[in-house]
């Protein structure tokens, strides 16, 4: 049975919400994904200029380790990064919750190959959400997870209030 937000309106499951997406969604993820690309370059650019190239040399592990964590730390805190918060998206599991830990380390490892803009630019990526039925890529359908508007995913989270049928009777 499906419950009911406050609104009166039916709670859906990620699955469902996520295949109702259009190419819109795909945009987003793919403006997304370029922003978090900006963000991960300033985090190799930025310390080399402020520090000096020979400090940045020696503290090189530190900006690695932070460019390593950046996914799947945001997401598992957050359930998104800069990017998804500037295109209004989010990361969610089957129930609508932030993805744990394991799951955004899966997402983060597939993104190496289907994301990477040094090899063809977010192209698999982006043909993989075009042909599946939930807008997955390849690491969110491993992992199980789903990139959703955050209006949406904000629905998927409400407690679910008075249910279209009353609860049986004790001893019913």
């Amino acid at each position: 049975m499906t419950g009911h937000n406050q609104q009166g309106r039916s709670l859906s499951s990620a699955v469902s919400i996520a295949a109702g997406y259009d190419f819109s969604i795909v945009v987003r993820r793919w403006l997304g994904a370029w922003i978090d690309f900006i963000v991960l370059l300033s985090f190799l650019l930025v310390p080399d200029y402020v520090l000096g190239n020979e400090t940045y040399r020696a503290t090189l592990a530190i900006w690695l380790s932070l460019l390593a964590a950046y996914f799947p730390v945001t997401e598992m805190l957050f359930g998104k990064t800069l990017g998804k918060l500037v295109t209004r998206t989010r990361v969610v599991n089957d129930a609508g919750s932030r993805p744990s830990f394991l799951q955004a380390v899966v997402r983060t490892l597939f993104r190496l190959i289907e994301v990477n803009p040094v090899l063809v630019g977010g192209l698999p990526a982006g043909i993989a959400v075009i042909a599946s039925r939930s807008k997955q890529r390849l690491g969110d359908m491993v992992a199980g997870t789903y990139v959703l508007l955050d209006r949406d995913a904000r629905q998927l989270q409400l407690p679910a209030t008075v249910s279209a049928e009353p609860p049986p009777l004790p001893g019913t």
